[in-house]
């Protein structure tokens, strides 16, 4: 492969201080075949205890569902076909949600709810989260995922936080488009009962030189987008300047600082290279 995928994941500065779990979870994956990235972003907040589990719970569904080795093959059989690609994107993004949800129900059933965990969740909630009703929404989290081939990329996403490629001219783009639904501190979630509905995702034979994704508390730092370039473009020129585990330990001594000057929450990166 051409590229090398990298994910980094911090607690929040407003966590640490309030000792809260960190909410959010990535990883990287480095294939023969194909590179991939995700980055999910838990809830947090007294209805959503469990989000911390809730995103592990889709990284570990967006492995599982990619080990699907149809999955690939087919989008490069019909990568000119864009109903039939959309159709196969689709089905992989049920498949993640119902993975997730068939973990959140097997955390549940070996480890019930607590009296500690429903104190302070809302008496209407709680009502319903002590008879078992609804309880996937104490995992409630975002997913971002960005895989790349040789031949194509394609990128899932549901809730906030970004999408953002670099071409190799250098021009910066947000290919996913950004779900409206997702104002204040309100985000649709892979918990929702209407989450297929609210997944969006971007398809493309255009290989670019690089790709982030990143949950809430890496582009609340940023007052906008030329301020947020502006960093992974830093990011790329570390990279291609110094030797890469010195580019890593710059990154993990920075982003716990952007984050306590920032958005003091947590913070989840995930990044696709070109070699």
């Amino acid at each position: 492969m051409k590229y090398k995928a990298y994910n980094f994941t911090v607690v929040g500065a407003s966590h640490k201080k309030m000792k809260k779990p960190c909410q959010d979870a990535s990883v990287s994956l480095n294939k023969e075949d194909y590179i991939l990235t995700a980055v999910c972003d838990g809830h947090g907040g007294n209805d959503y205890f469990r989000s911390d589990r809730g995103s592990e719970f889709a990284v570990q569904a967006v492995k599982k569902c990619m080990s699907d080795r149809d999955i690939l093959p087919m989008l490069s059989f019909y990568a000119d076909d864009k109903e039939r690609v959309n159709e196969m994107l689709v089905q992989l993004e049920k498949s993640i949600i119902s993975t997730w949800n068939d973990l959140v129900e097997s955390d549940y059933r070996e480890d019930p709810f607590t009296m500690d965990e429903l104190e302070n969740v809302h008496p209407q909630i709680r009502f319903h989260y002590a008879i078992g009703e609804g309880i996937e929404y104490a995992y409630g989290t975002t997913m971002l995922v960005n895989v790349i081939t040789d031949e194509f990329w394609f990128g899932i996403h549901i809730g906030d936080g970004e999408c953002v490629t670099v071409d190799h001219s250098g021009q910066f783009s947000h290919p996913i488009p950004h779900d409206d639904n997702c104002v204040y501190n309100y985000t649709t979630s892979i918990c929702d009962r209407t989450a297929i509905y609210n997944m969006r995702h971007h398809f493309s034979k255009e290989l670019p030189k690089a790709l982030f994704i990143a949950s809430d508390g890496v582009d609340n730092c940023f007052a906008n987008n030329d301020k947020l370039h502006d960093f992974y473009s830093m990011i790329i020129n570390s990279f291609d300047s110094m030797d890469e585990s010195f580019a890593i330990l710059e990154l993990l001594d920075y982003l716990p600082k952007m984050s306590q000057k920032g958005s003091g929450d947590d913070i989840s990166l995930g990044i696709i290279l070109r070699k």
